[in-house]
Formats: C-alpha cells, structure tokens, sequence
C-alpha cells in the first residue's frame, strides 16, 4: 500500500501535466464547435458547457480536477525543510483539495440559467473554487518562500496567479477568468517540470 502511494506521488508531474492537457484539449474543442462562435470579451468559460457539445468541457473539468489531486500531493512533499511551518502545509494541501473538489463540481453542476438550481449550485462552486484557489496559490508561495530548493521567482509566479484569481472575483468578466485560467495552467506546468528537472 505504502509502495501505491508512494509511486502516485512521484508520479505527481506527470498528472500535473496531464491535467491541463486535459482541461486545455477540452476548451479549445469547446471553442471551436461553440454555437455562434465565441467571443473571449464577452462569453465567460462556463458558458462553453452548455449547449450541444457542452458535455465536453464538463467532462474535462471533472477529469482534469480528479487527475490533478495526486499532483498536489507530491508538490506539498516537495517541501521537507525541517523549518518549514507544518501549519502552512496543512492550509496548502486543505485549500488545494477543496479547490479542486469544487472544480470538479463545477463540471458537475453547468450554467444552465433555465435551471434555478443547478445554476446556483454552479455560480456556487466556481465562487468556492477561485477563493480557496487563491489561498492555496499563496500557502504554496510562501512554503517556496521558506524552502531553498525553490527560486523568488516561483513562489512569485504563485503570487502572480492569486492575484489574477482575485481579479476575477472583483471583476467577474470573462478576459479576467480566462487570464486566471492560463496563469493556473502555467503555474501546475511550471512546477511539474521543476519536480520532473528535481527527480521529486
């Protein structure tokens, strides 16, 4: 049992890039057969899973949330400096777990504004999603703050991509989302290529 999870983790970067190979695949599918065509000024992300082909985009955010988990793991192993505020690991690992989970839920629950419930249960989630987004982006920048195998610029990067995740909640217009979308994507790659160059 200890040998599974041991080698999950150290598979953590290569489920950190298939997780946006998987998300990024289903936005651009999601795009391109978008009734109408889409508009990134005016069309926020979730409108892409909605209508005929909507199933698509739902389905690379459940599967993209689900694959990104064993990701997490084994970037809060990363960090095993005896200094290191095991506090500040616990906040990283919780409020990444929960922004996942309500990321997956997001896909589970589309914007269908005719469905009262289901709407709501989707404004809901994606509203729980970016916030504790946020917050794990700034755990995981300060534990790289605090940890000498990490540079300042990657512990600003997190910075960077938490303050395009609260962008998006003072805006909540559809250039913002996908600003913070892209961010996030390059922060998972980011470090899944730092743990593969680290053997982590």
């Amino acid at each position: 049992m200890e040998r599974t999870k041991d080698s999950i983790e150290k598979s953590g970067p290569v489920f950190g890039f298939l997780s946006v190979t998987i998300a990024l695949s289903a936005y651009i599918t999601s795009i391109i057969l978008f009734p109408g065509g889409y508009n990134f000024l005016k069309n926020m992300i979730s409108e892409l899973g909605v209508g005929p082909y909507g199933i698509i985009f739902n389905l690379g955010l459940i599967l993209s949330g689900i694959v990104a988990i064993p990701y997490y793991f084994a970037l809060l192993k990363t960090f095993d400096e005896p200094d290191i505020n095991p506090s500040l690991k616990k906040s990283a690992i919780f409020f990444s777990l929960f922004s996942v989970s309500t990321f997956i839920f997001i896909g589970v629950f589309p914007a269908i504004e005719g469905n009262f419930l289901i709407f709501f249960a989707h404004g809901t989630f994606a509203l729980l999603a970016m916030t504790s987004g946020a917050l794990y982006l700034i755990s995981f920048s300060l534990l790289m703050l605090k940890d000498n195998k990490y540079t300042k610029l990657q512990a600003y990067h997190g910075f960077f991509v938490a303050s395009t995740y609260l962008l998006f909640l003072l805006t909540w217009i559809p250039i913002t989302e996908w600003i913070a979308t892209f961010a996030i994507c390059s922060w998972i790659a980011a470090n899944s290529v730092f743990m593969l160059q680290n053997n982590f």
